[in-house]
């Protein structure tokens, strides 16, 4: 009985601490959780536009570890392919328990129109469990994304998730899922240093800011330092290129709730 009151316990901080984000969607590897305007790869759920990176066939898997609690952890797994003249992404996420899950399966489109605008589409199903008498519940809602090259070595993005508010009812209860938009930049100073910034909104949340540094000394190596929100909450992470592989983790340490870590694996065809 200790454990599950422990467990519901975080349940409850991290929807009410990390409100500005749903917990279907895992915090990125990216330095500092910045990731819209972030054009190295695509990470699903998070702007859908960067699929116009893609360049060849790519399959990939995350998982997230929120505060060293399993039942807190979430899986996401993710295919993405060109189709000239569009690059089409798929992905579906899974968080939750035995007694509650959630679970996230998309679809995403993008194109280049120039270098000024590059446009993404995701049409998301989220679906939750509740108990075995209300069973699941889904509904439809929709991902857009928009990625902008202001120089060669600066872009400015945007996204918002669920822009239409979509909500789950069962009984007398209705669920929030949280509309979320996100504006930022990535500068990069040289091929070594990429700068990021990003500003993240959600509907009855406080302006959230994030910021990142992602170092390269060699090609088959970047390190990431950064942070996000308030409370603050540094983070740290490395990615490693072998051959048609790619290894990413990130470390996020949360005053209050622990560490939360992202290990993410890539593999290109």
């Amino acid at each position: 009985m200790k454990s599950w009151l422990i467990l519901f316990g975080f349940i409850f901080c991290l929807f009410h601490v990390q409100a500005q984000s749903n917990v279907i969607i895992p915090e990125s590897y990216a330095a500092g959780n910045a990731t819209v305007a972030r054009q190295s790869d695509w990470i699903p759920f998070h702007n859908p536009a960067l699929l116009e990176n893609t360049s060849e066939a790519e399959v990939s898997m995350l998982v997230e570890n929120r505060f060293a609690v399993n039942e807190l952890s979430t899986i996401d797994a993710s295919v993405q392919f060109p189709i000239d003249p569009v690059k089409l992404g798929v992905a579906v996420s899974h968080f939750g328990f035995s007694t509650y899950s959630e679970i996230l399966v998309g679809i995403a489109i993008a194109h280049t129109f120039d270098k000024l605008l590059t446009i993404g589409i995701q049409f998301n199903y989220y679906g939750a469990y509740f108990s075995n008498e209300e069973g699941n519940k889904g509904t439809l809602l929709a991902q857009v994304g928009f990625l902008s090259e202001l120089s060669p070595n600066w872009y400015i993005g945007f996204s918002a998730f669920n822009p239409t508010r979509q909500k789950i009812h069962y009984q007398l209860v209705i669920k929030d899922i949280p509309s979320v938009i996100n504006i930022g930049s990535s500068y990069r100073f040289s091929k070594e240093f990429l700068w990021l910034t990003q500003f993240t909104k959600a509907v009855n949340s406080n302006l959230q800011w994030a910021f990142g540094i992602e170092y390269r000394p060699v090609d088959a190596l970047t390190v990431r330092l950064g942070g996000y929100g308030s409370p603050f909450i540094p983070t740290f992470g490395a990615g490693v290129r072998i051959n048609q592989f790619r290894i990413n983790v990130n470390f996020e340490q949360h005053p209050v709730l622990g560490i939360t870590s992202v290990g993410g694996l890539q593999y290109l065809f």
